[in-house]
Formats: structure tokens, sequence, C-alpha cells
């Protein structure tokens, strides 16, 4: 399997990503504010946070892409995935933005089960939901990026669940965590310690890097950060360079100029890179 690095900074490559996905039907007319079809509250488990928000793309099956938000473990909520729900509906894809339980009412490990019972909802559901069943896409900003990353890695998480790793065609990182030691240690906080704790074998149990060895099935990566924070900067390189060690196939990219919060707040925002370099990621995957 081959590397391909992309630089996203240049405005053409952005424009003709843009453009060519206008010619192959991928994007329409930006949808409406708020989406009058959007599916709310929808609970997959027994407990309140146990529900997701479904944005379905229009009538009929639609691929799907499962945002996963940030919020460093304790808090966010998956409201924030309504601004590149409804870019992505635009391009076709429906998108299930999932809530989960937080650091302290649960560990990563709960969270990481949520998402993956969130996931088994949605392919059992499938029909009900306007959802084709084949493939699915997982995508996250900051934790929820470590949290999307750590279920394409570490696949236990999916076959408990019952989902078929090999359903999991692509994983969309935007300023992800992939290696927890490196996190604890080189940018040292008190919220980073209470969710992951200092051991470090509960470290690398958490760190998608350590899991790529082990992996069965091989999802497209695209891991895509900004240059505003050097820490997420170094955990993009070590990730890329985890992928390159185990020879599986990723896309990374960089937004310079923007900040953490950007990657997400201009999202939609065709002048920036993001939405062009994500549907280009769905483009390359599997049936997508």
């Amino acid at each position: 399997m081959m590397r391909q690095k992309m630089n996203v900074s240049a405005t053409s490559w952005c424009a003709a990503l843009v453009a060519a996905a206008w010619l192959n039907g991928a994007t329409a007319a930006p949808a409406p504010y708020p989406p009058p079809n959007v599916q709310r509250n929808i609970a997959y488990g027994p407990d309140p946070a146990q529900s997701l928000d479904l944005y379905p793309a229009a009538p009929g099956a639609h691929p799907l892409v499962i945002y996963v938000h940030g919020g460093g473990w304790v808090g966010g909520n998956k409201g924030g995935g309504r601004r590149i729900a409804l870019a992505l509906n635009a391009a076709g894809y429906t998108v299930a933005s999932i809530g989960y339980r937080l650091v302290p009412q649960s560990d990563v490990a709960g969270a990481m089960q949520d998402l993956a019972q969130a996931t088994a909802y949605l392919q059992a559901h499938a029909l009900q939901l306007g959802i084709v069943p084949a493939h699915f896409a997982v995508m996250g900003h900051s934790s929820g990026a470590h949290m999307a990353a750590l279920l394409g890695t570490d696949q236990s998480y999916l076959r408990r669940a019952g989902v078929d790793p090999a359903k999991l065609a692509v994983v969309i990182t935007l300023d992800g965590v992939y290696d927890i030691k490196t996190n604890v240690t080189h940018y040292p906080s008190s919220t980073r310690t209470e969710v992951f704790g200092m051991d470090p074998q509960d470290w690398a149990r958490y760190s998608p890097i350590d899991h790529i060895a082990d992996m069965t099935s091989h999802p497209l990566f695209c891991p895509l950060h900004e240059d505003h924070v050097q820490r997420f900067v170094e955990q993009a390189a070590e990730f890329e360079a985890a992928l390159t060690q185990h020879k599986e196939h990723f896309v990374s990219a960089v937004a310079p100029g923007l900040n953490h919060g950007q990657l997400v707040g201009e999202f939609d925002n065709p002048a920036e890179p993001m939405q062009a370099f994500t549907l280009e990621c769905l483009k390359k995957a599997v049936l997508f």
C-alpha cells in the first residue's frame, strides 16, 4: 500500500476538487438550515447520553458518515456535528452525529463502547434509516478524532458490538490524538491525567498507533491537522509514521493558518480545505 501526502494549502487544488465534485453530481444546493428532516435524539442505548442525531441526505438510501464530536473526552455534545453534517448532506452523505458518555460518567473504554454500539444500531436499522449498509465512514474532531482512529485501529470494539470491521471503509480525523503517552507526557494537564491516568499500559490501550500492527481490516486513514497547535502537529507526524511503518494506506493534509476550532467552525467554508479533503477521502474509499 502506498502513502500519499497532500498539502491542501493550494487554493487551486481545493477549487479543482469542488469543481470535480459538482460535475460528478456529488454536491447540491446548500441544505435548508436548520434541516427539516433531521431526526434528533435517537436512542441507541438506555442511558440518556447514548443517543444520536441523524441528518439524512435526501429521500432514499445514502452512504453513512458517523461523526464523533470533540470536547477533551469530558465535554462537548452531538450538536457539534451539525455544521459538518449539513455540508456532507449537500454532497449526498447521510450523517449520524453520536452522543456518548463522557468522563467522569464513564471512562474512555465506555465512550468507545458507546461509539461501537451506536454503529451497530445504525447498521441494524440501515434500511429504515435510509442508509446504504455495505460500508460506512467514521469521522471525528480532536478527542472525537482520537475515538474515530481508535475505532479503526482497535477493531475489537466493533467486533464486540457485532459489526464487521471490514465495513469501515475510511477514517477521517481532524486534529486527532493518536499516541496517548506523548499527549500526556509532552503536554501534561489535569484533564488528560483524569481521563487517561498515569499507567503506561492504559496509555497503550487507548493509543491508536499501538493497535495498527494487529489490524485485520484496513480502512483508508485520512488525518488532517492545522499548523497552529504544536501538539496536534506532533500527533499527526507520529500517526503518519506508524501508518507508513505498517504499510497502511492513508492520505494526509495540513490546513495552514487555521486554529483547532476552525477545522469544524470553517468546515463549510469553500475557501478552506477541510470539506474538499473530506469529500476526496470519501471518494477514494470503497463504494463511496
